[in-house]
């Protein structure tokens, strides 16, 4: 399962209102790995990241497989970081988009002439799928989606 998400760099600029919140979970989060560190320097990273992406940043540092005290943390999440979506449908369908199986989908019962309520997604089965494709993190209400 590979879909063409665009890459953080080719998304449009968020505006302050269209931004995931900053709440409870991602500041606990930031909290969690201000206190592992013990050299000042990797705490500063950890405080740009979160200047720069906010709550996004915050998700990455959950990731299990996150060092928060490397010295590449930022370029880290720049690499693996997709996007937040509010709910999870909406990520699931914009993976099957991106696939191209919903197009596929639709033409076929088109031509076909069948009914849409006569075909439905396995949503369990696709949802393996994506959870081995990528690293998914809730966080104070957004899915925050990055490439393993």
């Amino acid at each position: 399962m590979s879909p063409e998400l665009p890459s953080p760099a080719d998304r449009e600029p968020s505006g302050p209102d269209d931004k995931e919140p900053f709440g409870p979970e991602a500041a606990a989060s930031v909290e969690r790995s201000l206190a592992s560190l013990r050299d000042p320097d990797d705490a500063l990273r950890i405080l740009q990241g979160i200047k720069e992406n906010g709550s996004a940043f915050a998700a990455y540092l959950l990731l299990p497989d996150a060092n928060v005290a490397t010295p590449d943390i930022l370029e880290g999440f720049y690499n693996s970081y997709a996007d937040a979506w509010e709910t999870f449908a909406e990520f699931r369908r914009d993976v099957l988009e991106g696939l191209g199986w919903l197009q596929a989908l639709e033409k076929v019962m088109s031509e076909q002439g069948i009914p849409e309520d006569h075909l439905t997604w396995n949503h369990a089965a696709v949802d393996r799928e994506i959870f081995n494709t990528y690293d998914v993190v809730h966080l104070d209400g957004w899915w925050h989606v990055f490439n393993k």
